[in-house]
């Protein structure tokens, strides 16, 4: 497969994410079967208790068995669909299957229940652990645990294939420790029978994108070889910490799964045996015909890696006795183990902070409070402090905008819209039926908007937002951006090369002349005439004629992409994207010099919001403020730490800011 065709998968898939969203419907707010009325209630003899977590099956319960006496864990979904059978069917057939596997290492199903529009799977209650959970608090696993828990983990998968199951899910929020030691599997909620033909059929996209294996990004049949890839990518995370790919973008993880290798794990931690890049990586092979064949194939190896493991290790589990010899031998060889320990660290403090002293990045990568920022008489703003905003929704926020000093809108995936006709101080869901990942969304002064997003979506509405019409076009795309320059004429960007232009206020679109196949995220205008679009592969195109027909220009890194790009009235540009890259033009984008910003993570936008002033945003919470172009930037003290994908400035002179789970900040 070429560059080209990988790269339509990859955005194909990255906007078309979700399978059948039906099957994902939380429990729907209006119900009377929400989730403060179901604690205490009793449904058959399942008599709710709490709840145990939230999840995009569901909505996970520990209910107590009032016949049998005992805990169980009960997941229920909304069934008010307006494919309500197929919906019922598709979710008894998953009952059906988990019920079919039996095995200490696999969850157990007990049965399944209906109560209104709610269908339930009753299922062991495990008291316990997620693999996700431990990392998050101790960083990663010692060796030792991570061939214990993973021998169990291949053999309740290795059983599950048996039967003909894949999970397709494989990842450390699906795998469970209880508390006598006990891997277990969870969720195989998305997994189908390989023997039933009419459910694995291509273009299935399910499963988590850092755990994804290449196979399922291209929309490639599942087999049992996909489950093996995620278990070799969440054995990487238990060792290393960090799942094999950790990258923010999504376009990133997955063409790092499609083309990259990752790092070896002996490179990034010191002491660990080369056998255990040689398990890890085999089951992380691209093809999947040179991984392992079954899991008990790498069940084999994880044995025979258990013997270059030193018994030095506390075992999680508190079993490491079982492996020891003698407490004098095991307590020799940890006290050499530790004093090599802090002469490898001694090094390894004194190399870090004699690179961080001579690079200046102690300096560069400063946090400052928003505050003294903008603190002093001549600062033309005059931010003081970053609001959480109450948007009542838990969706992901792709973008938003302002209208006017009291209208302004915010969308994001499945179809969620929401509005505020008071400046953003309070927002409203607009109920919208139709699933779209909504990407972007253009407000103007007089009340019409147009919305963008997956499957060559573009909306306009009139009358703030009252009445959305889908505005014919173009098929087979997937749109990231709409801009207009004036009133009539707009453009919007998109994978396969596209760039549409409208002379009329977005009624009719027309394609443009890109000469290029790779996505484009963003474009701007210096004037009516000379504007600049970016996207992957690093690329930067240009137009010289109101963009009816763009050029390249040069590409400043093929392994990066630019997802921004800003110009003021006077010519100063600025681009960001990936691993942190900051592009600046002072002479209307004919040069750019570049910036790589460590440790920051990639970078969702950048806009300025004056002539001098630029703010960016991107990942782990990050925001960057300018106050001369973009020579110079200060990295704000934000105490965010969730990934931000729009930011927009209103009339009032105050900066809102966008992102995952329905997040939303102001800062003014």
């Amino acid at each position: 497969m070429d560059s080209h065709r990988k790269q339509i998968f990859l955005i194909s898939f990255c906007m078309d994410k979700i399978l059948d969203n039906n099957f994902f419907i939380l429990i729907h707010k209006n119900l009377d079967y929400s989730m403060e009325n179901l604690i205490g209630k009793l449904i058959d003899n399942y008599r709710i208790v709490s709840v145990l977590g939230k999840g995009g099956m569901g909505i996970v319960y520990k209910a107590y068995d009032t016949k049998l006496d005992r805990y169980v864990a009960i997941k229920l979904l909304n069934a008010q669909t307006y494919e309500r059978d197929r919906f019922i069917e598709r979710f008894k057939r998953e009952a059906k299957n988990q019920a079919k596997l039996s095995h200490p290492n696999i969850v157990t199903v007990y049965g399944f229940i209906e109560y209104g529009e709610l269908l339930g799977i009753v299922m062991e209650y495990v008291e316990g652990e997620s693999l996700e959970k431990v990392i998050q608090r101790q960083g990663r696993f010692n060796l030792y645990d991570v061939i214990y828990i993973l021998k169990q983990a291949l053999l309740g998968l290795g059983y599950a294939h048996s039967k003909g199951f894949v999970h397709r899910d494989i990842k450390p929020s699906n795998i469970i420790l209880n508390k006598e030691g006990i891997t277990k599997i969870m969720d195989f909620g998305i997994s189908k029978s390989l023997f039933d033909k009419n459910m694995t059929k291509t273009g299935s996209k399910i499963g988590t994108v850092y755990y994804m294996s290449p196979e399922q990004i291209k929309s490639d049949d599942v087999t049992n070889r996909c489950d093996i890839y995620s278990i070799g990518c969440t054995a990487y995370e238990m060792i290393v910490g960090t799942p094999p790919f950790d990258f923010q973008s999504e376009y990133e993880v997955m063409d790092s799964h499609l083309k990259k290798s990752p790092p070896r794990i002996s490179s990034k931690l010191t002491g660990v045996p080369e056998q255990v890049d040689k398990v890890v990586l085999r089951a992380l092979e691209k093809n999947p015909n040179d991984r392992y064949n079954t899991c008990e194939e790498m069940f084999n190896d994880v044995q025979e890696l258990d013997k270059f493991v030193s018994k030095m290790y506390t075992s999680y589990f508190q079993k490491t006795k079982e492996r020891s010899t003698t407490y004098k031998t095991v307590s020799t060889v940890a006290f050499v183990a530790f004093v090599l320990f802090l002469i490898g660290l001694s090094y390894f403090v004194y190399k870090q902070v004699n690179v961080l002293i001579t690079s200046n990045k102690l300096d560069r990568l400063k946090k400052f409070s928003i505050q003294s920022l903008f603190s002093s008489e001549e600062n033309k703003f005059k931010f003081s402090k970053i609001d959480k905003v109450d948007t009542k929704v838990i969706g992901n926020l792709n973008s938003v905008a302002f209208a006017d000093a009291r209208l302004a809108a915010a969308v994001g995936d499945s179809g969620l819209i929401i509005q505020s006709y008071d400046g953003g101080l309070t927002w409203k869901q607009k109920e919208f039926n139709r699933k779209i990942n909504f990407s972007d969304i253009y407000c103007m002064s007089s009340g019409a908007s147009i919305i963008v997003g997956d499957s060559s979506t573009i909306y306009m509405g009139q009358s703030n937002l009252d009445s959305l019409k889908l505005v014919p076009t173009y098929s087979g795309y997937t749109f990231f951006r709409v801009k207009f320059i004036d009133n009539e004429t707009g453009f919007i960007t998109g994978n396969k090369g596209v760039i549409l232009k409208t002379e009329n206020g977005g009624y009719s679109w027309k394609k443009m002349i890109t000469n290029t196949k790779d996505l484009i995220f963003d474009l701007a205008f210096i004037d009516s005439k000379h504007g600049f679009a970016v996207g992957w592969n690093g690329m930067i195109l240009e137009s010289k004629n109101g963009g009816e027909s763009w050029s390249k220009t040069e590409n400043h890194s093929q392994d990066n992409y630019f997802k921004s790009i800003d110009f003021t009235d006077t010519g100063y540009g600025l681009i960001v994207g990936g691993d942190g890259t900051i592009l600046r033009s002072t002479d209307h984008g004919q040069h750019w010099e570049e910036t790589k910003i460590t440790d920051i993570g990639g970078l969702q936008k950048v806009i300025f919001i004056s002539n001098d002033y630029a703010v960016l945003i991107g990942s782990k919470g990050t925001i960057m403020v300018s106050k001369d172009k973009g020579e110079n930037w200060d990295l704000v003290d934000s105490q965010l730490y969730s990934n931000m994908n729009d930011i927009d400035i209103n009339p009032d002179g105050h900066l809102y800011l966008v992102g995952v789970n329905g997040m939303m900040f102001k800062i003014q």
